[in-house]
């Protein structure tokens, strides 16, 4: 059931109670120099104010940083190849090298669940969104082409329709790379979204490399124009 926004407010109030209001003061000779007063709130009443200490601005502080416990923090990994993890424009770029991978498929499409060795493939996080697109060699140059898979839009977009992967409670920058992978490969591969990606049938490609054993052929990658340095 849908919720208004006066609903919405409704609860939060309900729930929360009005504990300080903080205050803050800029030196009108001193543009950049301000002053912090804390205010205590009592039966909706503000009482009188006292300078901001360091201890309770510190303890705000602490509090703010354990809700954001998911944003992604520590070692970059060595096959990341852009990291920005500031709220409101988070975007992750790596690659991995040509690998095997297991795929699943839908009945519709006739095809046995299998692995198969395919291409280097990079991966693009932007604003919770997952782009992936393919390159040839081991590390990504500057010419990319098409995924070779299905469920993936024209411009490289992702449909993750039926993979459920719970999200680590302390998010690391690798944390980020074996999240979103959990997620595209545990999906169930379903549609041609976006036209057939490969220069021949998709399906029947994919089958056969599935039941020979037979690497995914370059040859049957499609360029794209978007490049590498575009990704970043």
């Amino acid at each position: 059931m849908s919720m208004t926004s006066s609903s919405i407010i409704n609860k939060a109030e309900s729930a929360l109670d009005p504990e300080m209001a903080i205050i803050v003061y800029r030196n009108n000779q001193n543009t950049s120099s301000y002053y912090l007063e804390s205010r205590r709130i009592r039966k909706g009443k503000m009482l009188e104010g006292v300078p901001l200490t360091e201890k309770c601005l510190s303890n705000i502080v602490n509090a703010i940083s354990e809700s954001k416990a998911d944003i992604p923090h520590g070692r970059l990994p060595g096959n990341m190849l852009f990291a920005d993890s500031r709220l409101g424009v988070e975007k992750y770029v790596w690659y991995r090298a040509p690998e095997k991978r297991r795929f699943y498929f839908t009945k519709g499409l006739n095809i046995p669940e299998g692995e198969i060795l395919i291409p280097g493939i990079i991966y693009v996080v932007s604003s919770g969104v997952l782009s992936v697109y393919a390159f040839i060699g081991n590390k990504p140059k500057r010419k990319l082409y098409k995924a070779p898979f299905f469920n993936i839009y024209e411009g490289g977009n992702v449909c993750l329709g039926s993979a459920k992967v719970a999200k680590p409670k302390n998010m690391s920058y690798q944390g980020v790379i074996d999240y979103w992978e959990k997620m595209f490969w545990q999906s169930e591969f379903a549609n041609l979204l976006g036209g057939n990606p490969i220069k021949g049938n998709l399906a029947t490609i994919t089958k056969q490399c599935i039941e020979t054993g037979v690497k995914f052929p370059l040859s049957e990658l499609t360029p794209i124009k978007k490049t590498l340095e575009d990704l970043l």
